[in-house]
């Protein structure tokens, strides 16, 4: 019994740590894999920045690099809906609420879990993503991190 006494604020200290972590991930809200028509292949995700980082009127998109018909090195991109300009040194172009789509934006087929689009253009996917809602004419444009950003 004294040898799990003696273990015991190692046990502690690992699962606060876990815990700890866990909160720092995708944030406090639960992740939405958005669809591409065959099912939610996880390529695509959203969540709400964490509310103990003050981050909770933001919003997360990754995205697994490349999507069918884009190109580039494989990699994880991330962008992020920032409506307040919290984040403007870390990212590659600014948040427009009421963009235009660009002339060669296409659609990536990945439908959000309130129906949302993605759209990509090749002049700029780069720094920016695409986000069309459904029934109406609002266009988002999200841009793109300089890193991917978590939560400490």
């Amino acid at each position: 019994m004294s040898g799990f006494r003696s273990s015991w604020p190692v046990r502690w200290a690992l699962i606060v740590g876990t815990l700890v972590v866990a909160a720092c991930g995708s944030g406090d809200a639960e992740v939405a894999y958005w669809s591409n028509g065959a099912g939610q292949d996880k390529a695509v995700e959203s969540y709400a920045g964490s509310e103990h980082c003050g981050w909770q009127d933001l919003t997360f998109l990754h995205v697994t690099w490349p999507l069918p018909g884009q190109t580039g090195p494989a990699a994880n991109r991330q962008y992020v809906r920032d409506p307040s300009g919290r984040l403007a040194a870390q990212v590659r172009a600014s948040y427009a609420p009421g963009a235009e789509l660009p002339a060669d934006a296409r659609t990536t087929d990945y439908t959000g879990p309130d129906g949302q689009q993605l759209w990509l253009a090749a002049s700029d996917s780069d720094n920016l993503a695409y986000v069309v809602y459904p029934g109406s004419e609002r266009v988002e444009a999200w841009p793109r991190t300089t890193q991917t950003l978590g939560c400490d």
